[in-house]
């Protein structure tokens, strides 16, 4: 009996070493791990004031680091809501950021917002401003009105439904 006891004791302790394995690559570190990651399809996060939805963002990766901000990766659409929390705007990117003090968020690549009254603004990089339900841009732009005008320039302020928006400094010429 005691004999058993002890091979079993050894047995346990070999399941134990082996199946205590690392999946590290050889030379990383435990700071270049990211904690943290959380992957979805997708993970919503849902931004509100005064009990209105201001945003609503889905992305398939989030990544939230020490600093307290949120990063965000692959495939990002947001859903952009009025002061009254009524959908006016849907934005798609490839990445953003959502700053946790102020919780506006920075988007990057490829970016597109599409309003509801069917304006249209396509920009590499661009500022969504809870607070003040503001848009800004100071990249290239291309923007779309409701009746299909194509603007181009450089520098965008605008409300969530692109109704009253301005390019800071336009480019192009215009013909009769």
């Amino acid at each position: 009996m005691k004999n058993f006891n002890i091979n079993l004791f050894v047995l346990i302790l070999l399941c134990l070493f082996f199946s205590c394995k690392k999946n590290e690559k050889p030379g990383t570190s435990i700071k270049t791990q990211t904690d943290n990651v959380i992957y979805g399809n997708p993970i919503k996060i849902e931004i509100t004031k005064d009990e209105n939805s201001v945003m609503t963002i889905h992305a398939d990766t989030l990544i939230r680091l020490n600093g307290g901000n949120t990063t965000l990766f692959g495939r990002i659409y947001a859903d952009l809501f009025d002061k009254k929390g009524i959908k006016s705007s849907m934005m798609y990117s490839d990445s953003a950021i959502v700053y946790t003090n102020s919780d506006s968020i920075k988007a990057f690549g490829n970016v597109l917002i599409e309003s509801l009254k069917g304006f249209k603004l396509l920009t590499d990089e661009i500022i969504l401003f809870n607070n003040s339900n503001l848009v800004k841009s100071n990249n290239d732009v291309i923007f779309t009105s409701n009746s299909n005008d194509t603007l181009y320039g450089t520098g965008f302020w605008s409300n969530f439904d692109m109704s009253n928006s301005q390019i800071q400094s336009p480019k192009g010429s215009m013909s009769k």
